[in-house]
């Protein structure tokens, strides 16, 4: 016998033997009744050779089966094109599985369309494994939202007896007090402003987390802006003797349309870090105009400090919540590390954006930059 009439006898066996299951369809029949499968689609299915023989497919589909993956089955066979799908089928016990299949249609040399032949994968545990991630998913953003939800209305509860603490300080040292008495008054405060930071980053932690923040677009002077953030921030620099001072391009507009009071916490949150965690040298915040048009500014802050710095396997970790790059730090310097977690939060409600450059011991230098509206393009909307 010669190789030629020994081929189609080897590779149906061959075919036979594959552990994918392979179907061939009769393309020219309208019912595309089933011509071949081999073992292994007897195997998966539970239908023997000569139950399957002669029907059409839709044998192993059942009631989950998804009509739409059906219909784009039969407009692939209809424009005799290939197709690639997943669609859940039934054996013939009424066990559910999914299977990936490959269609391709085959051609005779006039490109008659003879047969449509299946390759089909069990990809069951696959998809049971999808769909238990996105039920963990789920449950966990749902964990997450009611988490807080709870510390939004906790820290709602604490701010009230808080504020109410700090006021009573405040009186308390309106009064004829001693030095010693005046001393504990201070540190008193300090402790009070600090838990109230903390009460006030939750509370924007929690409505950032629900989606309840939102961004302005009102008119604001950007220069007026940044000489009272710096200002606000000249005493804590002077107590630790330390020099701020800031740099503005005088190109930026008189006027711009944003959130200022969101830029305000931004660069706050920037600058009370950058003197928290420097001993001597400097801070400089530095604006400049990075891109300009009739529609649009785009303002680049930067945060320079000569402070202790971050480590370089550190920085990737920095805008996670509840984060600071050394517990050293947390004791020694204070803060819940939610600040920065804030920042980059902020930033992209008002498609912004933050980097930060840093060396452990030479300093760190955070660049924030913002689109505002300009006043041409709020005359041209009105």
């Amino acid at each position: 016998m010669s190789l030629n009439n020994q081929l189609p006898m080897q590779w149906e066996f061959i075919i036979s033997k594959l552990k994918s299951s392979v179907t061939v369809v009769d393309a020219t029949s309208p019912e595309f009744p089933l011509m071949y499968v081999n073992e292994h689609f007897t195997r998966l299915t539970g239908y023997t050779h000569e139950e399957s023989i002669g029907r059409n497919c839709r044998f192993l589909q059942g009631t989950d089966t998804n009509p739409e993956t059906v219909s784009n089955i039969r407009e692939a066979l209809r424009k005799q094109q290939s197709t690639k799908v997943e669609i859940l089928n039934y054996t013939k016990s009424g066990q559910k599985f999914w299977n990936e299949l490959n269609i391709d249609p085959i051609f005779n040399e006039s490109g008659d369309c003879l047969y449509f032949v299946g390759i089909q994968y069990d990809i069951t545990e696959r998809k049971f494994a999808e769909e238990q991630l996105k039920l963990a998913t789920s449950l966990a953003e749902k964990t997450s939202r009611g988490q807080l939800e709870f510390i939004g209305k906790l820290n709602h509860e604490l701010r009230t007896p808080l504020n109410g603490i700090m006021g009573m300080i405040e009186l308390a040292g309106m009064g004829d007090i001693t030095e010693e008495q005046k001393e504990y008054l201070e540190l008193a405060r300090q402790s009070g402003e600090a838990l109230l930071h903390i009460v006030n980053n939750s509370l924007d932690m929690a409505k950032l987390g629900r989606g309840k923040m939102g961004v302005e677009h009102i008119e604001f002077q950007p220069l007026k802006l940044i000489q009272q953030i710096v200002k606000t921030h000249e005493l804590a620099a002077m107590n630790k003797h330390i020099r701020i001072f800031c740099h503005a391009d005088l190109s930026i507009p008189d006027v711009l349309w944003g959130d200022p009071l969101r830029l305000r916490q931004v660069l706050d949150n920037l600058l009370s870090n950058a003197i928290k965690f420097t001993e001597q040298g400097e801070v400089q915040l530095r604006v400049d105009v990075k891109q300009r048009s009739h529609e649009k500014t785009m303002l680049m802050f930067s945060v320079r400090d000569t402070g202790i710095g971050i480590p370089s396997h550190q920085i990737s970790q920095l805008f996670d919540a509840f984060t600071q790059s050394d517990i050293s730090h947390a004791r020694r310097f204070g803060g819940s590390g939610l600040g920065l977690t804030i920042c980059k939060e902020l930033l992209e409600l008002m498609n912004g954006s933050i980097t930060v450059d840093s060396a452990e011991g030479k300093g760190t230098e955070f660049h924030v930059t913002v689109p505002f509206r300009s006043r041409q393009s709020i005359f041209n909307a009105g």
